[in-house]
């Protein structure tokens, strides 16, 4: 019996002594950093330095896509109350999409209406837009 207990003692200390270290869960600045907010940082800096990005599996055109599409965004400015009420009347096909000027988002969701993908953007939108502050006029800018 003593025989079981050592075997299984040095098989735990083998186990724990050839395994790789484990990374800190600080980083310099002393915040907590994931591997994936790690990757983004990579990836940012690779994207400043003129390199190609690296991007892996499936997410390599996903990420691309994603990065093009926010470089070609271009900021709106619109009545927070206005757009508001539009989402919560004509959201539904993407009406708030027509006011705010995103044609071609506007398009795609009035001929997807059916499908529920609308809805799905609605809520997202309003998440996005319902803790932004208006200036003195009532106008906020979104990008």
């Amino acid at each position: 019996m003593a025989k079981g207990k050592n075997r299984k003692k040095n098989a735990t200390k083998n186990h724990t002594s050839g395994a790789a270290p484990v990374m800190p869960k600080e980083g310099i600045l002393g915040d907590e950093k994931t591997l994936t907010d790690l990757d983004y940082e990579l990836q940012a800096a690779q994207r400043a330095a003129g390199i190609k990005e690296n991007t892996y599996g499936v997410w390599g055109p996903i990420w691309r896509f994603m990065v093009w599409y926010d470089s070609k965004k271009v900021p709106h400015t619109f009545r927070k109350k206005s757009y508001m009420l539009l989402m919560l009347f004509t959201g539904w096909f993407g009406g708030h999409r027509w006011y705010q000027g995103r044609r071609f988002l506007a398009l795609c969701e009035t001929l997807l209406f059916w499908t529920g993908i609308p809805l799905i953007l609605l809520v997202t939108d309003f998440m996005e837009v319902f803790p932004i502050q208006p200036d003195e006029n009532g106008y906020i800018t979104m990008k």
